[in-house]
């Protein structure tokens, strides 16, 4: 994983014990107590998605890089898909074919928008092009495609008071009350699993084929709106809700049209925290919202990916494993991610891509056509 690098005393939340923080990494502290820790600048980690083998293990790359799921495991090879090109992935499953079960994605980037995630957010907006490009440019010529953005933050009510650290990734700190949108709406833009609206639109439609620059556009002010860390009301991080509510009945009519059942769902999770809602409420009842709202076409239409806290996915010793349970609760483990760490300027170059490689290469292929 590299060596952690530390910040200052000030740094840490009160009330957690130093030599937590010291024993399992360090952190910087937002205006709301949330810290995060640090990591080498620049190491990523990835999840090879479809060895069999593999068990969804976590293994540490080389700096910048991802490791991309293998369409046939039964040969022993493990072929890297070339980013942006589609046709050169494996299967037949086009747009438009008939036998296609999948001829539409939905793409949601949940985004958390805590203040510690404010260094992460000139390059997160910077790399809308980057996002934008593998969209377009690793799926099939006229595939339909949504994409949206929402806040995982606004669960807590005030609750700006949640914190992390100690080497579990446990939850620390929190205050307020649990705030669902079943419970209550706070009326706050792209919170509580509601879609970020921008410029009127709660999220884009369009076509591969079509021209990009309206979707960049869009995107692009999207992305910055969602990621800005003054909004109202909690700025405690709940990716994991924030990736499941959208799909809640409570938010069925605010984020209605955006998900179609016979469409791939890819969940980009963007944070650098563990997921901080409730430890007890099970890890189990956010899967099963989204595995319900798919229930036509199932679970293996979903697909998680994203940039996350690596030292809380999968490492031994974690109490909090929301983040690898959560991500892992679909079928198959995530084609790829990586892990967002302080200090460090996120490369997303080819994160989404290979995602959606998994998509095209497998997934599509796999979805019966709809009756």
């Amino acid at each position: 994983m590299g060596i952690l690098t530390c910040g200052g005393p000030e740094r840490w939340p009160a009330l957690v014990p130093a030599a937590l923080l010291l024993a399992s990494g360090c952190g910087d502290n937002d205006e709301s107590g949330s810290s995060s820790f640090g990591g080498s600048e620049g190491t990523s980690v990835s999840a090879s998605g479809s060895d069999s083998g593999s068990s969804g293990s976590v293994s540490a790359s080389s700096v910048g890089t991802t490791v991309s799921s293998s369409a046939d495991s039964s040969s022993g090879e493990q072929p890297k898909f070339d980013v942006g090109t589609g046709v050169d992935v494996p299967g037949n499953c086009m747009a438009g074919d008939p036998g296609c079960g999948c001829t539409a994605v939905d793409i949601l980037f949940i985004v958390d928008n805590s203040g510690s995630m404010q260094e992460h957010a000139a390059p997160t907006v910077a790399a809308f092009d980057t996002f934008v490009n593998e969209m377009i440019e690793a799926l099939p010529p006229g595939t339909s495609l949504h994409v949206g953005v929402t806040r995982a933050t606004g669960f807590y009510d005030p609750g700006n008071g949640g914190g992390w650290g100690g080497p579990g990734c446990e939850a620390a700190l929190t205050d307020g009350v649990w705030n669902p949108p079943d419970v209550a709406d706070n009326g706050v833009n792209g919170q509580q699993g509601r879609l970020f609206e921008h410029m009127g639109q709660r999220f884009y439609d369009i076509e591969t084929d079509a021209d990009p620059a309206p979707l960049k556009t869009w995107f692009q002010g999207a992305l910055m709106g969602a990621i800005d860390g003054s909004a109202e009301h909690s700025n405690t991080e709940t990716v994991v809700a924030g990736a499941a509510y959208p799909f809640h009945p409570a938010n069925a009519d605010y984020n209605q049209d955006f998900m179609r059942q016979q469409a791939v769902l890819v969940l980009f999770l963007l944070s650098d925290s563990p997921d901080l809602s409730p430890p007890e409420i099970p890890t189990q009842d956010f899967v099963d919202i989204v595995s319900d709202a798919k229930s036509e076409c199932g679970d293996m239409c979903v697909i998680t990916t994203g940039a996350i806290a690596g030292q809380c996915y999968d490492q031994p010793g974690n109490i909090n494993t929301r983040l690898f349970d959560f991500m892992n609760g679909f079928g198959a483990p995530p084609p790829s991610w990586i892990n967002l760490q302080f200090g460090m300027v996120p490369d997303f170059t080819g994160v989404l891509g290979t995602a959606l490689a998994d998509v095209i290469g497998s997934t599509c292929a796999n979805i019966p056509p709809a009756g």
